[in-house]
């Protein structure tokens, strides 16, 4: 309950900061450019198609099935709070695939250890290109230490025998279960994250064609990076669901103090989250039509 309260509050916050003295007088529509905006749409439908790839690789489902995977779990992604979507790829894969709990929620698991990993390494590359510090180097090496030894520590049998001493035996049972599936995918971890790579890769590609081809700020590629990492960290956080509020925070408070108004940038924030949206229900609405169900049906599943 304080948790939700502390939500509200920060999301509050947020909106105050982002509607204190907005004028709509001030929204300059002449930045935004057609062309861009459907390019950026493209790029993240590409996005979408490559998780589908990276899905299959790890599950040895079809393309199909893995691409109706992320579909849904993004859709819900968007509705429900804090990330709870990527839950239902497991009960939409048991439902209607057989596919077990334990296999989806490894896979879910190993996804965001890759996102993470290759988040961290954009950042470093960032620090890298832009920062002539000794220290940021030997972060990079520390860093790709800790890679390695994170995928050893899963590949190590200390940590099975420790869950082989759970005494609750649901527990046991299904932790090693989800352990052994997750070594079985760390044993191949260049193809996870080749496919992680791509796909962030496009992400980022999104951003460029956006804030440089859809809307006309003047940013260079170094804004954008930046922009790109700063606006990520924001909208991975738990508060509001798909973070609505804090996206478009993050984007307002980066563009503002690069000299850009605030109308302008709140407008392009909730331009690019809407490209999102689209992007992401209008697949899900094909999704619906080919697989012949109701939205109130896929959620009684």
């Amino acid at each position: 309950m304080l948790s939700k309260v502390y939500q509200i509050l920060i999301f509050s916050a947020i909106m105050l900061y982002l509607l204190q003295g907005f004028d709509i007088s001030k929204i300059d529509f002449s930045i935004f450019h057609l062309m861009g905006v459907s390019f950026t749409a493209i790029s993240l439908f590409l996005s979408q198609m490559l998780l589908a790839f990276r899905w299959m690789a790890m599950s040895n489902l079809s393309f199909k099935i893995s691409l109706e995977t992320i579909i849904v779990s993004s859709v819900l992604n968007i509705i429900l709070p804090a990330r709870l979507g990527e839950l239902t790829k497991a009960f939409y894969l048991k439902k209607f695939y057989s596919y077990n709990y334990h296999k989806t929620l490894s896979i879910i698991f190993v996804e965001r250890f890759f996102d993470v990993i290759v988040l961290l390494l954009i950042m470093f590359l960032w620090a890298y290109l832009f920062f002539a510090d000794y220290s940021v180097k030997v972060s990079i090496v520390v860093l790709s230490l800790l890679i390695v030894v994170a995928i050893m520590f899963f590949n190590s049998k200390f940590i099975l025998l420790l869950l082989k001493k759970i005494p609750f035996q649901f527990i046991r049972v299904y932790s090693q279960k989800i352990y052994k599936n997750i070594n079985r995918l760390l044993k191949t971890p260049y193809t996870i994250l080749f496919y992680t790579l791509v796909v962030w890769l496009f992400y980022l590609l999104s951003y460029i064609l956006f804030f440089i081809y859809s809307v006309d700020f003047g940013l260079n590629y170094q804004d954008i990076l930046e922009l790109f990492i700063f606006s990520t960290i924001a909208l991975s956080l738990p508060l509001t669901p798909a973070g609505i509020g804090t996206f478009e925070g993050a984007i307002v408070l980066f563009l503002t103090h690069h000299g850009i108004n605030k109308e302008n940038a709140l407008i392009s924030a909730t331009l690019y989250h809407i490209i999102i949206f689209v992007v992401d229900f209008a697949m899900f609405y094909i999704f619906l039509i080919f697989k012949n169900i109701k939205f109130k049906e896929l959620m009684q599943k």
